[in-house]
């Protein structure tokens, strides 16, 4: 009959399992989840309202729990942005587009957050970073892939807005824009566009 080798120590071959497991699910989590998320945010199943289209009618609740249409906004120029809430690029274009309001309404320009976090949750981040224009919340996403602005990774909105005229057309996409030149952008394409 042969001896089963038994480790002197099994705490010692049970710290070294214990090791090895951490080492993996390190590696999953530095490589794989990273790579997965990517690629989800990279992929997405529909192509932007093209410039010149009507923008699809919606009523949202905001941060404050009251209903917003897009159609509440005609007669103005009005930018309608995706964003994640929870996200360190959502938190950036927030406190950017915050940092621009004042001069976005000397440009009759009105914006418009949708993302799919909730009202409670929009409340808390407007609080936060002292945001008043709309934050609209979209739970079932479905005004987010109306806009094409979903990615195929659940629950996450592309870097997507929209430039509206005040007929409801589309004038300007951006897509995948840092913060920064988005505001730059948005300020420049709205004074061509209405030669101020």
């Amino acid at each position: 009959m042969t001896e089963r080798y038994v480790p002197a120590n099994h705490e010692l071959a049970k710290k070294v399992q214990r090791a090895i497991a951490m080492a993996v699910a390190g590696m999953i989590a530095v490589v794989i989840v990273p790579a997965v998320v990517i690629i989800g945010v990279i992929v997405n199943n529909g192509k932007p309202i093209q410039v010149g289209k009507e923008v699809p009618e919606f009523i949202l609740p905001n941060q404050n729990n009251a209903n917003v249409s897009v159609k509440d906004y005609l007669g103005h120029w009005c930018l309608v942005y995706f964003y994640n809430e929870g996200r360190p690029e959502g938190l950036v274009q927030a406190r950017r587009f915050r940092e621009s309001y004042e001069s976005f309404q000397q440009l009759d320009l009105q914006l418009i957050g949708i993302s799919y976090d909730s009202v409670p949750s929009h409340r808390e981040f407007a609080e936060k970073l002292n945001i008043t224009h709309p934050l609209l919340s979209d739970p079932d996403g479905e005004v987010i892939e109306e806009y094409s602005a979903h990615s195929s990774m659940n629950h996450l909105a592309r870097n997507l807005s929209y430039l509206i005229d005040g007929d409801g057309i589309v004038k300007k996409v951006y897509l995948d824009i840092s913060p920064d030149e988005h505001v730059r952008a948005l300020t420049e394409d709205i004074r061509q566009l209405t030669q101020l």
